[in-house]
């Protein structure tokens, strides 16, 4: 019966450490999950500001796109006149150049007949 004795009380023992084994390791799971929910924490936090920051910056986006969008659409719309006004300015600026050339070519043969 003795043997029988030492054999619970050994079991016992067993089971003991078997159980602080498990708490222990529950312990470091605890530890462990209560990090990461502060990572958590601090990423949420962290997207909340940059999603507040970006909608502070383009609160007033809409608005932007809409006018360019109409800037656009005016513009489209004056382009055949545009073109024919810097067709009418192409033609200035070479009459006006060809102008230059001539006077510079000019210029260039009276200074060279005068004597020195």
């Amino acid at each position: 019966m003795k043997g029988q004795a030492l054999d619970n009380g050994g079991m016992i023992w067993l089971v003991i450490g078997i159980n602080l084994g498990i708490s222990w390791g529950c312990w470091r799971l605890v530890g462990i999950l209560i990090g990461l929910r502060k990572t958590m924490v601090g990423v949420t936090r962290a997207i909340e500001g940059a999603d507040r920051a970006t909608h502070n910056l383009l609160a007033g986006a809409p608005d932007a796109i809409l006018l360019g969008h109409t800037g656009a659409r005016s513009l489209r719309r004056h382009i055949p006149g545009l073109a024919q006004y810097l067709s009418k300015v192409r033609q200035v600026l070479t009459v006006a150049l060809w102008l230059q050339r001539q006077l510079k070519l000019l210029q260039s043969k009276t200074r060279g007949n005068r004597p020195a």
